[in-house]
Order: structure tokens, then sequence, then C-alpha cells
């Protein structure tokens, strides 16, 4: 059965809706927005709620049997998933390891960009144990280091009443990220936190105050903004005038993709795609519902070949391909695994790389012990992927010519 500690629950409800989002869209290979001042900014979204790619590699946390996380990398040049870590003989199992980071009561998460990446602990504002137990190690902060995991750096940290509520953004000068204050007596509050990359000073935000607030994208100098208990609510904002301006709402998730926001209606499986420039609405009418008769289904990202849609039915779960012509074919692959009760077998994208895939064709579990407070331990069924790269072309005919990625260490 799997469990998981009440700040791991909490925590994983505040990031799921922006999390689910980067898919496909979120990798190291897509296309950049156009700068309309300065340097464009780039959102550097986990790629599903697991790692983060750019055009070098796959950067992901594994954990071991304590609840210690280790820094891995699939490098796409070599075909290997290594642990992030250049020292000779080293055994990946303490502090002496660049890659080892000793659990503390948060759980990390990893951020690439093309030349660092960026490692955030959320904070547990809810757990005063965590704090009380491993002090510093539990409080929001954010590390920063070359892609070969070099020169590792603390960029900057909060206090023990704050958490991240998003994943960060960032341009060439500054990191911009959604921290949240439970401090106050009337309600948490909500910053626009800017954070200089060179220099690490911090600047915070506080105009504007919505329910949920986290960051699912970026256009040119804009942060897109998502807010809103139960229906959706998305906004561009400058980081340079600080100006808000609200684009839609829904009740649907949206993708952020090349400046647009794209919206899957679940009852006739039409594409919507609203302009974060100029708010114009456009509609693709396709034939998902006739094809699938879907009883959930969720956008999860868009690529080349278009629109990608994971869908539930009364034969499982399986990413569809919408095409730009509104066309739907369903993708057949489905990858093994050692438990039961593991149902939802669609491979999932992991990351792009140029024209082909990472996926997972099998995975095996393992059991975490979680340390919880007063002594308790939270068991969790931890997934261990098997990682390949296979052809955009492959992965959706159903021709499963995989290039293996061999794990080591």
């Amino acid at each position: 059965m799997r469990t998981n500690t009440p700040a791991k629950r909490l925590f994983a409800a505040a990031f799921a809706a922006c999390l689910l989002l980067a898919g496909c869209a979120a990798s190291g290979s897509e296309a950049e927005a156009p700068a309309a001042e300065g340097d464009a900014i780039r959102y550097l979204s986990s790629n599903l709620p697991y790692g983060s790619g750019n055009g070098a590699g796959y950067y992901y946390f594994a954990k071991d049997e304590n609840g210690n996380s280790l820094l891995r990398v699939v490098d796409y040049a070599t075909l290997q998933d290594v642990p992030l870590c250049s020292q000779p003989n080293c055994a990946h199992g303490g502090e002496t390891c660049p890659a080892w980071f000793a659990w503390g009561g948060t759980e990390p998460s990893v951020l690439a960009s093309d030349d660092a990446l960026y490692i955030l602990f959320p904070g547990a504002p809810w757990d005063g144990w965590a704090f009380e137990t491993y002090g510093e190690k539990a409080l929001p902060r954010i590390l920063k280091c070359n892609t070969d995991g070099s020169d590792r750096q603390e960029l900057a940290r909060f206090g023990a009443s704050e958490a991240f509520a998003s994943m960060p953004a960032a341009d060439g000068q500054n990191l911009y990220i959604i921290l949240t204050d439970y401090s106050s007596a009337s309600g948490p509050v909500e910053k626009i936190v800017t954070i200089g990359l060179a220099s690490g000073a911090v600047s915070a935000d506080e105009s504007v105050q919505r329910a949920e607030l986290r960051i699912v994208g970026a256009w040119g100098r804009e942060l897109i903004l998502q807010s809103g208990l139960g229906r959706n609510y998305y906004a561009a904002y400058n980081v340079d005038t600080k100006e808000l301006r609200d684009l839609a709402s829904t009740d649907s998730t949206a993708v952020v993709f090349e400046g647009s926001l794209c919206f899957l209606d679940e009852a006739t499986g039409a594409i919507r795609t609203v302009s974060v420039e100029d708010g114009g609405v456009t509609e693709l009418a396709s034939d998902l519902t006739e094809q699938a008769s879907p009883q959930w289904a969720m956008l999860a990202g868009v690529t080349e070949q278009g629109y990608v849609v994971q869908a539930s039915g009364e034969d499982g779960y399986h990413n569809w391909l919408v095409d730009f012509e509104g066309r739907a074919v369903r993708q057949e692959l489905q990858a093994e695994s050692t438990e039961e009760r593991d149902h939802m077998r669609m491979l999932e994208i992991f990351a792009r790389q140029g024209e082909a895939y990472l996926v997972s064709p099998s995975r095996s579990f393992h059991t975490v012990l979680t340390p919880g407070p007063n002594g308790v331990t939270y068991g969790e069924d931890v997934v261990n992927y098997a990682f390949a790269l296979i052809s955009a072309k492959d992965f959706w005919s159903g021709t499963p010519n995989y290039r293996a990625v061999t794990r080591v260490g």
C-alpha cells in the first residue's frame, strides 16, 4: 500500500496542477519565446512529477531505502543513466558525494536549464517537527550547480513559515518563483520572488494575492500564472513592469505552448487555444471522443506532431495524439511493470531529445521508509524507471524500436 507523510501530500497537492503540465512542452528542446524586452524567460518545470531535461540529458532524483536522494542524469550522448558525480571510486552514499542529498524533512526537485541545474527544497511550514529535527535542511532553499554537478552553491534560502508554491522560471539574469508565507494570522501571503543569479539578491512583489497562485509557463518577459480553487484562472505577469493581465478562466487545465494557452474540452474533444499576446481564441475540432469515448482525459503536452492527451477508457489508460488537423490516434505501446497494482501502463514521455522521446518501457518498485515525527517511518513504494529513447514516429505508430539506456551505479 502506498502511503505518504502529511507534508508530502500537502506539497504534492500544491504542485500537482503545474507539474502535470510539463510533459512534452517543457522539455529542454522546446522552442524559445521571442523576448519583448531583454532576455526571454523560460519556465523551468519538471517533466512530469519526476525530473527535468535539457538538450544534453535528463536529470532526476532517485531515493534510497532511508529517503535520501541521489541526483542522476540520463546522458543522451552515452545512453547511460549515471549519478551526477565525477569522483573516482565514489560509493554515492554520503555527504562526500556531490550527487547525494540527505533526507531533511522535504524532498528536493531538480530543474534543468541549458547551462545550469537548480535544486529546490520546498519547505514545510505545516510540519514543525521537520525544522526541529533537521534545522536549516528543512528550510525552503534553492541550490545552483553546473550541469555536470560541479560548483554547487546555495542561491537563496527563506524562512520556516514559507514554502515554494510552484516551479521557477529564469532568464539570463534572474530566477522567478512563487513563495507562500504562512506566518500571518489573516491567511497565506503570496510573493512573486525575483532572485539574482549572480548576486543572490532577493526581492518580492506581494501585489498579486490570488488563491493557489503558481507559475505554469512563460512567454517573452511575462510569467504565465494560474490560480483558483475548483475553477482555474490564468493571467500574464510582466516581470519588468509588475503589471498583471487576465487571460482566461476555465474548468480545464491549460498547457502553455509557444505563446498560447491550450485547453482540452473533455466533452467534445476540441482543442481551444488562447493567445497570450492578444487574447485571440481559436478552436480545433477533433474526433477524439468518437475514437476514444474517454471516461477521463487530460491535455498533457504539445509536440511537433500535435496535442498529447492522456485518457482512460474501459480498456485502461492510453496516450492519444490529436494532430493539427484534429485526427486522433491512440498510442499502443505499454510499459512492463513488476507491480500487479500498477494499471497505468501507458508510456510516459519524460522528455524530448531532438526527434526522439525519452520513455520507460519497463519499471519496478522498491520501498522507501521515510523518517517522520516521533520516530515513525512512512512506507512508500518508489518507482525505478528503466529508460530508453524512441523516435516520435515509432512511438506513435506502436513500433518498439527502443534505444535502451544503461543504468550505471
